[in-house]
């Protein structure tokens, strides 16, 4: 089956952005709460399938011109949402849910929102958790843990992420 054929199979189980829209290798969606994409959503599910979820009563907001790699993993219990021009690496993955308490006097919240900013680049192999903010225009390095929020134009790296440097974004850059 092409293209045509997963769009129209998914049209009537969520808003998909516009056609220019295009989707390649396996992409498995678990709907149960929304999931609203702008346009020029990418995805790239080959050669590890891509897997999107929004539980009941979850909202996962994906914006335009978003790319999405290889065996990303996407997972919305409360509120994800990604801003415009994201460029996600291969095998990341975005939960913003720990699923489980650590032990018996562990009373806080299980789910936290996610928010990422608009041009940002999320590198290979990272985990974004629960709870934190990625601003405009920073760069997560590959196998990167982000655990804490990310200011606006900055580099980070490492597990956990910490600031590796200043980025210089002239106004109205949007990253290739």
């Amino acid at each position: 089956m092409g293209y045509k054929g997963a769009l129209y199979k998914l049209k009537g189980l969520y808003k998909f952005g516009d056609i220019t829209s295009k989707i390649r290798g396996k992409v498995f969606i678990n709907k149960r709460g929304q999931i609203r994409v702008g346009k020029n959503l990418s995805i790239v599910g080959h050669p590890w399938a891509v897997q999107i979820t929004s539980t009941k009563g979850a909202n996962l907001v994906i914006g335009d011109h978003v790319y999405i790699n290889a065996g990303v993993g996407i997972a919305a219990n409360k509120e994800i949402v990604i801003g415009d021009n994201v460029k996600i690496g291969p095998r990341t993955s975005i939960f913003d849910s720990n699923y489980h308490r650590m032990d018996s006097t562990d009373k806080g919240e299980l789910c936290k929102k996610i928010t990422i900013g608009n041009n940002v680049w999320i590198g290979a192999d990272c985990t974004i958790l629960p709870g934190v903010t990625i601003g405009d225009n920073s760069v997560i390095a590959a196998k990167s843990t982000v655990n804490k929020d990310i200011p606006n134009n900055v580099l980070v790296g490492g597990s956990p992420a910490k600031l590796i440097r200043e980025l210089i974004i002239e106004d109205g850059w949007v990253r290739d």
